[in-house]
């Protein structure tokens, strides 16, 4: 049995380059070649197709967000996975390696990171990138829409009691004043009925805070994000989806769209992941659970005329675990996140481009004044349980 650390491959590993560190570990996709392990672009409507747009000359790391102001969206990844498999999409002949780095104003940061084991303070030869680095971003355009696509820097499970991820999503709604802001990414599947590959359209997103943060007053706090703007997520047609899941193993044909108005997204503080024991507590709270969402809506809370998404993958699927064994569960789940995390994020990318595309063409654009974005509390259904 391979020895993974779990975390670091679901945060730090990509597909495009798989680092050295991973095959030292026995990770079996790090072998894999990039293309194996990245999706391809599916057969966008006409006219539909992102398009990335560079810019001349390439801005400074320094350079604040002010360029970007009036953009109708900001979508938002967390992962090196992730980020991989969205500019394999969005930006496809600019891979992440030639995202521009983000570093304004850093040293406010410096003292807020106080994770030993944050990428942002982690100067290893395979972290420089994101060595006290708040992030990579790059351009694009998806029909008339302008959109600002982010890879974070920070992340909520590692960077310390400061939760400085928190200012970041601030600081970047203010800067852009978008109409639509996105967060998505990979997650674990919770409960058997969803698979490898689904996506989940959160109409809730809400904190299980068991770790580091179950002191916290917003440990278990809930939000609602916005109401879909008109076709939803329809245009994430069959067609679009279905030629990056015919490559993943026991996942659907084509991935359902978990989009009900009940479908939630659990924000953990720890590496979390279904197994068939439920070690983690998680059954009845949701259908994916990750490590970001609720603190982005938190971020968001006051901000006018901003409607607010999150979209996930199952990048793996509730994990069997005969021998009650959790950290054999654990290294099976790490295996199948670094094998099929950039695939599965293809359904989530493409659901967060038929959001922008259905704003789009709604026939008022992006700028019309919306219903906005709704918070709310929930109740947590772990404390409805009988004990």
């Amino acid at each position: 049995m391979s020895n993974l650390n779990f975390a670091d491959v679901r945060l730090n590993y990509d597909p495009a380059a798989p680092q050295q560190r991973f095959r030292d570990a026995g990770l079996e996709a790090a072998f894999m070649s990039p293309s194996a392990q990245l999706p391809t672009a599916p057969a966008w409507p006409e006219g539909a197709a992102p398009k990335a747009v560079p810019l001349t000359p390439a801005p400074a790391e320094t350079d604040d967000l002010a360029r970007f102001e009036g953009y109708d969206a900001v979508v938002i990844t967390w992962t090196s996975a992730e980020a991989s498999a969205l500019a394999a999409l969005m930006t496809p002949s600019y891979p992440i390696s030639t995202w521009y780095e983000y570093r304004h104003d850093v040293r406010a940061y410096e003292k807020l990171v106080t994770g030993k084991t944050a990428p942002f303070n982690d100067s290893s030869a395979e972290m420089q990138r994101y060595y006290h680095s708040l992030g990579l971003y790059f351009p694009c355009q998806i029909g008339s829409a302008k959109v600002l696509l982010i890879k974070s820097g920070l992340h909520l499970a590692y960077d310390g009691p400061a939760t400085p991820v928190k200012k970041l999503m601030a600081e970047i709604a203010t800067a852009v004043k978008p109409e639509i802001f996105i967060t998505t990414g990979t997650g674990g599947g919770i409960g058997a009925d969803v698979l490898l590959g689904d996506v989940i359209v959160g109409a809730h997103v809400r904190f299980d805070c068991t770790t580091q943060f179950k002191n916290e007053p917003w440990h278990n706090a809930s939000f609602n994000a916005s109401a879909l703007p008109a076709g939803g997520v329809s245009a994430a047609t069959p067609a679009l989806l279905q030629s990056n899941a015919s490559r993943i193993p026991n996942a659907r044909s084509t991935p359902k769209i978990w989009s009900d108005p009940a479908d939630t997204i659990v924000t953990t503080d720890c590496f979390a992941f279904d197994d068939s024991t439920d070690y983690y507590k998680l059954q009845g709270l949701g259908q994916v659970c990750e490590m970001g969402d609720a603190m982005v809506a938190s971020a968001l809370q006051g901000i006018p005329r901003l409607s607010w998404y999150a979209v996930r993958n199952a990048s793996d699927p509730q994990i069997p675990n005969p021998k009650n064994n959790i950290k054999e569960a654990e290294q099976q789940a790490a295996q199948i996140y670094a094998k099929y995390g950039g695939l599965t994020t293809a359904g989530s990318v493409i659901a967060s481009w038929a959001i922008v595309r259905a704003a789009t063409t709604a026939g008022t654009g992006l700028r019309p004044e919306k219903a906005g974005f709704k918070l709310g509390r929930l109740p947590r259904a772990r404390e409805t349980q009988p004990t």
